[in-house]
């Protein structure tokens, strides 16, 4: 039931999948990931990829009910074994937005 959630009323890629879900400061908070067939090097298109840790990305979605959701999203950084490319495994549904700071 929670997999069908993510992916059919969030619009979360089937290339993720939910690591936990909990309730917290009036809003609900699922953990994402990305599956293992994602860590391909973007350069030389290699499976042999070393992991090099991990940030988290949180993204607001759709609120159930009066309860606001915010998907926290893996974002690892992993370095090809073959081409010795650095890069992150960024989610396609929560792009980057770019805001100027108001002064």
């Amino acid at each position: 039931m929670e997999e069908t959630l993510l992916h059919e009323i969030f619009g979360v890629s089937k290339s993720y999948r939910s690591t936990q879900t909990e309730v917290r400061q009036g809003g609900v908070f699922i953990a994402v990931e990305p599956l293992d067939k994602l860590y391909l090097c973007p350069k030389c298109r290699s499976r042999d990829v070393i992991r090099k840790g991990k940030r988290t990305r949180r993204v607001q979605t759709v609120p159930i009910g009066f309860h606001p959701v915010y998907l926290e999203v893996a974002v690892p950084r992993c370095q090809c074994h073959d081409c010795e490319h650095i890069f992150e495994i960024a989610p396609p549904f929560a792009q980057l937005t770019h805001i100027t700071p108001k002064r």
